[in-house]
């Protein structure tokens, strides 16, 4: 019978953990070469995250075998494909509203929409150059890393070292989603999708051994997922208000050279007035802006109708259960 995860020495674990998020980059990064294959760089991301939150997590155990250089190399890897991961999102965000432009909104959208295609290629472009050969530098000196052999009979169970973990994470959690009514919401919301991510990445290797586990896991993403969405929104209300910038000095310096070019009664100067991306984006801000509320209403709920408290308490008892698997050893 195989040894519950919870049972074993929390230093094997780690290292096998460690091995499986990083094969699961491996064969992501490799497959971001397809241009069909649009979940390469979001697998590649996930595994990354996974990866840099356990030996964050446990970096008392992730030092026995890895620098901080390399442990460090992981974070920026994963940061390097924030800027595609945001244009991939929000190109998604803008094709869903296609059939809904009103004819006089249309510049704006479509200027808008080349705009973030335009980006996404630029940044795919730069990945598929550098993130491979940049991987593979790490993926080679961590496996060779992983490989080396140390004590780990004597070390605190798994279940044990998580459960400690857990707790601090959960403590975090709480504090900033009890922090969203205030007028930094928008931070603490940030800080606890980050916090919620991080608690997630510690349960779900043991998700299967605990009663319940799996509706945790399932609850938290759900949070997380709707903490994300309005994350994203956030980065595209920047976006827009940056874009609607450009936008104008663009359509100035349109008007003033055909002005010069061709008099200012021609007919393709009145046609160029019309053509205002003005519309449109101010269409999308504040479709944006009715959106956010919606999210930011739904969370507050969340925890006016006590389904934080009631998620925490039951996260509680399963970090209780996950204790019981060891004794109090100090932990690195």
């Amino acid at each position: 019978m195989k040894e519950a995860l919870a049972a074993q020495p929390a230093p094997r674990v780690v290292r096998a953990l460690s091995k499986t998020y990083l094969t699961r980059a491996r064969e992501a990064c490799a497959r971001l070469e397809d241009p069909s294959d649009e979940e390469a760089l979001h697998d590649f991301r996930v595994a990354l995250r996974r990866l840099r939150s356990l030996l964050r997590a446990h970096k008392g155990y992730a030092r026995r075998w890895l620098s901080k250089k390399l442990i460090r190399r992981v974070k920026d890897l994963a940061a390097s494909t924030g800027p595609a991961r945001d244009a991939e999102v929000q190109l998604a965000w803008l094709r869903q509203r296609k059939e809904r432009i009103k004819p006089h909104q249309r510049p704006g959208y479509l200027w808008m929409l080349q705009r973030l295609e335009r980006r996404l290629e630029e940044e795919y472009a730069d990945l598929r150059e550098e993130l491979p050969r940049g991987f593979k530098r790490l993926d080679k000196r961590m496996q060779a890393r992983l490989e080396v052999d140390t004590e780990e009979d004597d070390a605190p169970a798994f279940g044990e070292v998580t459960a400690l973990r857990l707790g601090d994470a959960a403590g975090e959690f709480g504090e900033h989603l009890a922090r969203i009514h205030g007028e930094s919401a928008e931070a603490e919301i940030h800080r606890a999708r980050i916090a919620g991510k991080r608690l997630r990445y510690l349960l779900e290797p043991l998700a299967d051994e605990l009663q319940g586990g799996g509706a945790l896991v399932k609850e938290l993403k759900e949070m997380q997922d709707l903490m994300g969405e309005i994350h994203d929104l956030q980065v595209l209300s920047e976006e827009l208000g940056q874009a609607s910038e450009e936008a104008g000095a663009e359509r100035m310096r349109r008007l003033i050279d055909l002005t010069l070019q061709l008099g200012p009664e021609d007919p393709a100067v009145e046609t160029a007035r019309r053509q205002d991306e003005r519309a449109g984006l101010m269409s999308l801000a504040r479709e944006v802006r009715d959106r956010n509320e919606h999210l930011m209403s739904r969370l507050a709920a969340k925890w006016d109708d006590g389904d934080v408290h009631r998620f925490l308490e039951q996260l509680e008892q399963a970090r209780e259960t996950l204790a019981a698997a060891g004794g109090t050893a100090p932990m690195p």
